[in-house]
């Protein structure tokens, strides 16, 4: 298990409970929406960087967290123009997402 591949585990673990923290206040009839699928997307996108850190195997889990991160980066755009993030959240939730992203697709590309 390599250095960097752990490091992007710890980082979408990290981001995972920061992104909990703040679905939680989204207005109530948004939270059964918007809310949970924002933190499905992360937490899966959490569990399959884990898991393929433990496999040989691992484009296709690598691929899944992709399009997971694509998800996740529209959700957390519609919140903050719908006015559930305020400017401050936005600008560190996209930050942690494109910091995420670059980190899969330098693991992506090495795992090619």
């Amino acid at each position: 298990m390599a250095r960097n591949e752990m490091l992007i585990v710890k980082k979408a673990y990290d981001f995972s409970k920061w992104l909990l923290q703040h679905t939680g206040k989204f207005p109530k009839s948004y939270r059964f929406s918007v809310a949970v699928r924002i933190e499905n997307t992360m937490l899966e996108f959490t569990e399959l960087v884990a898991v393929a850190n433990m496999r040989s195997s691992r484009i296709s889990l690598l691929r899944q967290a992709d399009e997971g991160l694509t998800r996740l980066r529209f959700l957390v755009r519609l919140s903050y123009e719908m006015g559930f993030l305020n400017l401050k959240s936005y600008e560190f939730a996209s930050g942690e997402i494109a910091e995420l992203g670059r980190m899969l697709g330098g693991w992506l590309k090495k795992s090619v």
